[in-house]
């Protein structure tokens, strides 16, 4: 065993103390948390009637349960861990949740929060932190590990998203730093996604079995079930089982009052409905056919230049549904180049088996880097795409370094706005009832109590 496993940080203890720790937010973590509400409750709302939330939701109604807790889209209640379960999947049903640290902790914490905050009266002030904590205990987590999840076949949102959500719950829930502790390493008893299913039902189930799990461990521990003491750090524990090398860094401290990963590393917001991965590659194909406007029939090959870790996330090359084309850049780029937009209105069956998308899809040839730009492990310096024309020129795309809705480069006021509203309309939600929702979320702070966010039930499209 390495020198660096040898005595390792007390994790499991160091994350439960930090959980129940007062926690004052700063003005920058207060804006990044907002934001994540906001983009988490509009792309729930958009795929609260995707397939696999109506498959999950008939399996719930044979279960049964208390009814304690909203799901966004039904006028039904279910118990709070299946509550987050529903909406978690439903906010990572179309790919379009926000993704930071490689992960997507606002399409896991926000369900969470907002199922355990429906059976405990909890304001927005104690939404908030357990948004930021939640967030900060599994950023620490996961960037401790130096090498790739997605090597081992794992899902890093599936795995750690289990300890986000649990720390969020048990600030909702004023648990003690004993239960805490027990609570985090019954999550890490459950942690797990594989690769394998990304473009398949079970992906956005990721994101809800994260949730789902999470308020397990916090419930369970609040009734009195106990776990190991070192379930995250230990030689057999959660950490070193799922690290693909044995490289995972066990030494450095747990997280400390008021130094906000979430400040400093913010929010990736998606403009496209796509896998984060791709959302470079789209700006640099609309990018090109802003300039070049190029003769669809006349291409001949399009070269895209990408980091060796994006490509791996994007393993469908001839996506036949939309499921599969949100995890390829073939399908992003034919998509921008033909349609001018990679938005809700493409990710369509039909769309991805259009001749045209399907010709310029065989086209595409993806070229690797394994240099990373610095301050963001999984990316090239840039991405860039080149066209080939049947008459020997070759068009280039800009050189795109941050996607537009990167945490470095925001969306703008008006289009977070847009995209939340749009995805409103997506679920068939009237416009006032939309309109009111985002203005609460904006107002997070002043809420009084969770359970007065007027979370819309809706079935067929409304006026």
């Amino acid at each position: 065993m390495s020198e660096l496993h040898t005595n390792p940080a007390p994790l499991t203890q160091a994350y439960a103390e930090f959980i129940v720790g007062s926690h004052d937010l700063s003005p920058r973590a207060i804006e990044v948390t907002v934001l994540g509400f906001t983009d988490a409750l509009g792309v729930t709302l958009a795929g609260a009637h995707e397939p696999a939330v109506l498959a999950l939701a008939r399996w719930v109604q044979e279960q049964g349960g208390p009814q304690a807790a909203r799901v966004v889209g039904q006028t039904w209640r279910v118990p709070p861990a299946v509550a987050a379960m529903l909406n978690a999947t439903a906010a990572h049903a179309l790919d379009y949740d926000d993704f930071a640290f490689s992960n997507h902790p606002s399409a896991v914490l926000v369900p969470a929060i907002l199922a355990a905050a429906d059976t405990a009266q909890a304001d927005g002030a104690a939404l908030m932190r357990a948004y930021a904590v939640g967030y900060e205990v599994w950023s620490d987590a996961f960037l401790r590990e130096k090498d790739l999840y997605y090597d081992q076949g794992w899902h890093p949102t599936a795995v750690l998203g289990t300890l986000g959500a649990t720390a969020a719950a048990c600030v909702i829930w004023r648990m003690s730093a004993e239960q805490t502790r027990h609570a985090l390493a019954l999550a890490a008893s459950s942690a797990g996604g594989v690769f394998e299913n990304f473009g398949t039902m079970a992906k956005p189930f990721h994101g809800g079995r994260a949730a789902w799990v999470g308020l397990q461990a916090a419930g369970m521990a609040r009734c009195g079930l106990q776990a190991s003491a070192t379930a995250i750090e230990g030689r057999h524990g959660l950490l070193r089982a799922f690290s693909p090398n044995g490289r995972v860094d066990l030494q450095s401290p747990a997280p400390v009052a008021g130094q906000w990963r979430l400040a400093q590393l913010g929010l990736n917001i998606k403009k496209y409905p796509v896998v984060g991965s791709a959302q470079r590659g789209i700006d640099a194909s609309l990018g090109l056919r802003r300039e070049h406007a190029p003769d669809m029939a006349r291409i001949v090959r399009i070269d895209a230049h990408i980091s060796q870790r994006h490509a791996a996330v994007m393993p469908h090359h001839r996506p036949t549904d939309a499921l599969q084309a949100k995890f390829s850049l073939e399908f992003a780029i034919a998509s921008a180049l033909v349609h001018g937009a990679v938005g809700l209105a493409q990710l369509r069956d039909e769309v991805v088996r259009d001749p045209l998308i399907v010709r310029l899809m065989s086209l595409v040839q993806i070229h690797t880097t394994e240099e990373f730009e610095p301050g963001w492990r999984d990316a090239a310096p840039f991405d860039q795409i080149f066209v080939h024309l049947d008459d020997g020129r070759t068009l280039a795309s800009p050189k795109v370094r941050r996607a537009t809705g990167h945490a470095d480069t925001p969306l703008p006021a008006e289009q977070m706005h847009e995209k939340f509203m749009g995805c409103a309309q997506a679920a068939g939600v009237a416009k006032p009832a939309a309109q009111a929702l985002f203005e609460q979320v904006q107002r997070l702070p002043e809420l009084k109590d969770a359970r007065d966010l007027c979370l819309p039930e809706f079935g067929a499209a409304t006026a």
